[in-house]
């Protein structure tokens, strides 16, 4: 990844240059030249876009968890609460889901994370209590809700709290 302002040719050639004396070459097909004013990229589950604040229309890199890594997580939640998985006890249950989750969640929890946190947070709530519902045979949702609160699945059944407001750091290797 070459980050600069001005003119992309003459970082590639030095790119290049350190390459040839490493023996490798530049990936053609997996190298893009993109204007981050105008397009965003993923890299490393992070989507990165340049945009303007709303305050005091300055540019800043707006960085969150990609498409894919939102999607990802929610997969891994789904599988773990499929039906088929009624059998395994809750405890377990929620282990498993807070080892994934917990996960997840350290290391995507950075700077403007906080509405892809949220949508995660929901998710899992939803999915655990469905699951929940299923495994008691609560019919109607409205039960479900009153029977496995939020505050019942988080403090009785110990599900991990995804934290929904983001860390505002700066990037490891800038420290």
């Amino acid at each position: 990844m070459i980050l600069c302002k001005g003119k992309i040719d003459a970082p590639i050639q030095m790119v290049k240059m350190v390459l040839d004396r490493c023996e490798l070459r530049l990936n053609d097909q997996k190298t893009k030249i993109i204007n981050a004013y105008q397009d965003s990229f993923d890299f490393l589950g992070f989507r990165f876009q340049m945009r303007r604040s709303p305050r005091s229309g300055k540019w800043y890199p707006h960085t969150e968890p990609s498409k894919r890594s939102e999607e990802r997580i929610k997969a891994t939640v789904k599988r773990l609460t499929h039906r088929r998985r009624t059998p395994v006890s809750v405890p377990d249950l929620i282990d498993e889901i807070n080892y994934a989750t917990q996960g997840w969640s350290a290391y995507f929890h950075y700077q403007h994370s906080t509405k892809v946190m949220a949508r995660v947070k929901w998710f899992t709530e939803e999915r655990v209590r469905k699951h929940l519902c299923v495994r008691h045979k609560v019919r109607t949702r409205t039960n479900g809700y009153k029977r496995f609160s939020t505050d019942f699945l988080y403090n009785k059944l110990y599900l991990y709290r995804i934290p929904t407001y983001a860390k505002w750091k700066r990037a490891q290797a800038l420290q």
